[in-house]
């Protein structure tokens, strides 16, 4: 209309859906991920037991990857790839089915590059896995990485509960649901807190789209926005301020 090509703009007539609002969501999305503070003191506790390092384990690696714990129980030690720092996520676990499924989408079908970290506790996991397998003649042999305590792939109800009870040692528990997703949350967390873009959070995590990473990418952001104003202020200072007229 402006180039005078067309007399009348049909999109006048359309009518735009209102947005869902999503305040509520952005509001809650605190409680899906954990605070340094909650994490470290839940994952210490889990580590000062024997019978639970096999899950301290499985727990901070979900922490550093951002894997679901379905992804975790399927990975194989064909899946590790040491010389190349790289994990292969392309199948998800459940004890139910007795044959390994797909990945949850497409985006889940993915390769993670390891943090050093990463790498010492699969190193670690494998480490205790062939002691078991020599020690325990009833160990349940099998090629999975994490495993429970007898050698069967790790599932969400037995790491579930260890985390609760885990959490109920605490001289003060977290008030927050905590099952191993809570972890997948918390590395969208961190990665958003250190300015890690978006789209690189969902490639880490194997999402194409999700309203929970946007949600928790939205809030984390949003409390950095202080981090905003004091750049412009130092930028003013530092560059502008002085050569502007005193009152």
């Amino acid at each position: 209309m402006d180039q005078q090509l067309i007399s009348d703009n049909p999109s006048r007539k359309a009518r735009l859906p209102k947005k869902n609002n999503k305040l509520e969501k952005q509001q809650t999305a605190k409680n899906k991920y954990l605070e340094p503070e909650e994490y470290s003191r839940l994952l210490k506790e889990l580590y000062r037991k024997d019978i639970t390092l096999r899950y301290a384990l499985a727990c901070e690696f979900m922490l550093l990857n951002g894997c679901r714990i379905g992804e975790l129980a399927g990975l194989t030690v064909s899946d590790y790839h040491k010389e190349t720092r790289s994990l292969d996520i392309h199948t998800s676990f459940n004890r139910y089915i007795p044959e390994n499924e797909g990945t949850k989408t497409v985006a889940s079908y993915r390769t993670t590059y390891l943090t050093n970290r990463e790498m010492e506790i699969i190193d670690q996991i494998l480490e205790l896995k062939k002691l078991s397998e020599t020690a325990n003649p009833n160990w349940y042999h099998s090629d999975k990485i994490f495993t429970t305590n007898t050698g069967k792939p790790i599932h969400s109800t037995i790491l579930s509960a260890s985390l609760q009870r885990a959490n109920a040692r605490l001289e003060t528990p977290i008030d927050k649901h905590l099952s191993p997703h809570i972890f997948r949350h918390t590395t969208i967390s961190i990665l958003a807190e250190n300015n890690v873009p978006l789209k690189t959070i969902m490639d880490r995590v194997g999402h194409a789209d999700s309203e929970v990473t946007t949600s928790i990418y939205t809030h984390v952001t949003r409390s950095m926005k202080d981090q905003a104003v004091n750049v412009l202020d130092d930028v003013i200072s530092n560059n502008l301020a002085p050569s502007l007229p005193l009152e």
